[in-house]
């Protein structure tokens, strides 16, 4: 049950600015990212990356279930990596991080685009590593998590510059290094 359709940036960020408010307190963090944090002229759902504010993920999920339906949501699918809801008509997804060493992998996995997403794994898998929305990880057995607390600190790991998430799958030069960063 998709919820996509084509929304305005403006109107995007008003809604998600205004679900951001009425949610906050229930995440140690929570950011917007997506298409509005890429300030794409066109949105079609609203994305944020999250750090559950309770360790307990079950007592978590069932305060944000009732609060996404006390300001008049619909909860869709509820999952550790990532849960979907409808708010004022449009697709929510929440992309769940594990905690503020993986913060960084969250935010920029959450704001794409998939072509940006497409690069981190071909990247990571150049050097030896995997990469999901939860982490950036070596491929020992067990896997070990390399810390990333910052969008910056994913580009140190994987040997990207730095690229602003405005900035991030626009067509760029051949030249530029930091094409899918």
């Amino acid at each position: 049950m998709s919820q996509k359709k084509e929304i305005p940036f403006d109107v995007a960020k008003e809604i998600a600015e205004d679900f951001l408010q009425k949610t906050k307190d229930l995440c140690k963090r929570i950011e917007i990212a997506g298409s509005v944090r890429r300030k794409e002229p066109i949105a079609h759902d609203i994305d944020f990356a999250v750090i559950p504010s309770d360790d307990d993920f079950s007592a978590w999920k069932e305060k944000v279930k009732h609060r996404v339906e006390s300001i008049g949501g619909k909860v869709i699918s509820f999952g550790e990596t990532i849960s979907d809801f409808i708010y004022k008509g449009v697709q929510v997804n929440f992309f769940l991080c594990p905690g503020t060493e993986s913060w960084g992998i969250t935010l920029m996995w959450a704001t794409g685009p998939k072509g940006h997403t497409i690069g981190m794994n071909i990247k990571a898998k150049k050097k030896g590593l995997l990469v999901n929305s939860k982490g950036v990880f070596t491929r020992d057995n067990p896997p070990k998590m390399i810390p990333v607390p910052t969008e910056d600190d994913v580009g140190k790991v994987l040997g990207w510059a730095y690229k602003p998430p405005e900035s991030r799958g626009k067509e760029t030069k051949k030249s530029d290094k930091s094409f899918f960063f």
